[in-house]
């Protein structure tokens, strides 16, 4: 507008950078980001035959401008632990969360997350994926034997085939349910078995795990299982 003095143009005065992002966090309009800076939040983990465990390390940088405290660190199971190298992390410091997944008699593929937990205001858990895959000592095909209910209860056979570089010496099997009778053939020593797994009755329903024990040349005990379902 013309007001005989000339023209003004108003221009409204700014909020500075870091108080206007704390107004538009302060009602939720703008989400914060973690002050730890991660390397990768994500591990691949391939175990050697007869690893008992194997470990992941998360590395991270505080990049923020105050302390961060870690006030927890969960796993989705007990077969991942998790911890960190101290609690308080200055800024521009480094410190690492060390993963250790335990093998035991797994085998197969498993996917665990870390959640860490700080104290940052408006940060939830930071969440770490650990992806471990453990190879199977011996190959069994097919692993699991059916039976309808009703069937002929006829015997079948599982092919039990030790995993390549390995010499294994199975020397038994046994039945986690008494309604299966299992015997077990040495094929060629160390290197191939014929699993002979029978139903007394394929009336009623009845479900077992064999288990077939061995040891390797180191003198390893192993022991796999293959699954009898009578539905």
């Amino acid at each position: 507008m013309n007001t005989g003095h000339g023209s003004r143009v108003l221009v409204p005065q700014l909020f500075p950078f870091r108080g206007l992002l704390f107004a538009l966090s302060a009602f939720g309009l703008v989400a914060l980001a973690p002050a730890l800076e991660w390397k990768s939040r994500k591990a691949e983990l391939v175990p050697r035959p007869f690893q008992p465990t194997v470990d992941a390390v998360f590395e991270f940088r505080n990049a923020s401008n105050g302390p961060v405290t870690i006030r927890d660190i969960q796993t989705n199971c007990d077969c991942l632990s998790a911890a960190t190298d101290r609690r308080i992390y200055q800024p521009g410091e480094s410190g690492r969360v060390t993963a250790i997944f335990t093998v035991g008699d797994r085998f197969g593929v498993y996917e665990r997350t870390i959640s860490v937990v700080t104290d940052e205001t408006g940060i939830g858990p930071i969440k770490l994926a650990v992806r471990t895959d453990v190879p199977e000592l011996a190959e069994l095909s097919p692993r699991t034997l059916e039976w309808t209910t009703g069937s002929t209860a006829k015997e079948k056979i599982i092919q039990i085939t030790p995993a390549r570089g390995l010499s294994i010496m199975f020397n038994r099997a046994e039945s986690t349910n008494d309604s299966f009778t299992v015997s077990l053939d040495e094929i060629e020593p160390g290197a191939h078995y014929r699993l002979r797994i029978t139903p007394k009755s394929t009336v009623p329903k009845a479900n077992a795990a064999i288990r077939v024990h061995g040891r390797d040349k180191e003198g390893h005990e192993i022991v796999v299982s293959a699954y009898a379902d009578v539905h």
